[in-house]
């Protein structure tokens, strides 16, 4: 608080007092003492008029100027310096560093994607995204729909991780529409399939076209485990040779540090045992490099394998390469709509037919109940069969039904 009074000259006769009052013309000057609105503490001084640079004489101007005083000094925010998109998505990354390198890998290439758009836009810092841009861009998408489902969650939780990080102050992502599910549920392989595909396993060529190699039982080995254990292509590649244990080979572990085992028939240990070892360590991958490219690669031989033998074949325009180069005319190629992911299904649909309980299934799977329910239980004309012959049992014991029909 500062205190205003006037420092009577000598020859006034008020002088040696602070009387506000002064018979002087002109009057006597005014000064102020005490702590200012900044915590400052003012000695006593001449108050002086910052419009005019000159001593205050007038009483309620010098009021007003004491006010302006008194008022608490405006703080000063320093912004904070913007943090570039690359950056940002550097420290996400970091953040996943414990999640799996498949994981890192997907995270990578939308937000690497994203990135070039926002460039192409001359938007370089995080704070620079909207909404729009990113609903723009996500229209540009032409993946699959599970494929987008999936981008469209990563992009939203790194723009989560930036608004946690201080990076945005919201998060222009929040408000993305949900993708439609829109993917149908995949068909098991019928028997008469699953018969083609191993019949067509001899006549698998390797990369110099050559049949009877060692890539023959190689393959036959890890088709029989995908068959009986349901694994998905990914831990097949990295089946270790520890995993096998007499005729059970363990699927994943739990969270809780518990092994689960898939018990299959001893022809299924021998295919293993017979076929080539890529390394000391894993059946069917070197442990060198990475496992996606591995499993890639597994995926290209066991498509090669679906059209030798017959299996879901359709016919498509594709262009190929020559010297490097695609060709400018398309040429029809026979390709198959079979993925290995459908030897998962067709294991589940054939434990649902022997009465498996759905809980079993979703132990074995290392999946939740619902993911089971709503991925693995497509009803198909055998079980339709089944529970009709079921219906029929349970007439012939119903006494209603026989009266009926008497």
């Amino acid at each position: 608080m500062l205190n205003i009074f006037r420092r009577h000259v000598a020859g006034c006769s008020k002088a040696a007092t602070r009387s506000q009052d002064c018979p002087s013309k002109p009057k006597c000057p005014i000064h102020f003492e005490g702590i200012d609105g900044a915590g400052i503490r003012r000695k006593r001084q001449a108050l002086t008029d910052p419009q005019s640079g000159s001593g205050v004489r007038e009483w309620n101007r010098a009021v007003e100027i004491i006010r302006g005083l008194e008022l608490p000094a405006p703080i000063e925010i320093t912004p904070k310096p913007q943090v570039g998109i690359d950056d940002a998505i550097n420290s996400f990354i970091a953040f996943k560093a414990r999640r799996s390198a498949d994981v890192q890998r997907k995270a990578k290439l939308i937000l690497g994607r994203m990135k070039a758009f926002m460039e192409r836009r001359k938007k370089l810092s995080v704070t620079e995204v909207t909404f729009s841009d990113l609903v723009e861009f996500r229209a540009a998408w032409s993946d699959a729909l599970t494929t987008q489902r999936r981008n469209q969650e990563v992009m939203k939780g790194f723009f989560r991780y930036c608004l946690k990080s201080d990076f945005i102050t919201r998060s222009p992502a929040a408000d993305l529409d949900a993708i439609p599910e829109g993917r149908p549920k995949t068909e098991p392989f019928t028997r008469d399939e699953m018969g083609s595909i191993f019949t067509a396993i001899p006549n698998l060529t390797d990369e110099y076209g050559r049949r009877g190699q060692p890539i023959t039982e190689h393959t036959r080995a890890f088709i029989m485990v995908m068959r009986y254990t349901g694994m998905s292509i990914g831990d097949t590649a990295k089946l270790e040779k520890a995993d096998v244990d007499g005729c059970r080979i363990r699927t994943y572990r739990k969270k809780t540090g518990e092994d689960v085992f898939a018990k299959v028939p001893p022809f299924v240990i021998d295919a293993l045992a017979k076929a080539p070892h890529d390394s000391e360590q894993f059946y069917f991958w070197t442990g060198k490099g990475k496992l996606h490219t591995r499993a890639s690669k597994w995926g290209n031989r066991l498509q090669k394998l679906f059209v030798l033998a017959g299996v879901r074949i359709v016919e498509e325009d594709r262009k190929k390469r020559s010297g490097g180069k695609l060709k400018a005319k398309a040429e029809t190629v026979r390709v198959s709509k079979a993925t290995p992911h459908m030897f998962r299904h067709t294991l589940v649909r054939d434990l649902l037919e022997c009465g498996t309980p759905m809980e079993e299934i979703a132990e074995l799977l290392g999946n939740d109940m619902k993911t089971v329910e709503k991925y693995y239980s497509k009803w198909d004309t055998r079980r339709q069969a089944r529970l009709e012959r079921r219906l029929e049992d349970f007439w012939k014991n119903d006494p209603l039904t026989a009266a009926m029909t008497a």
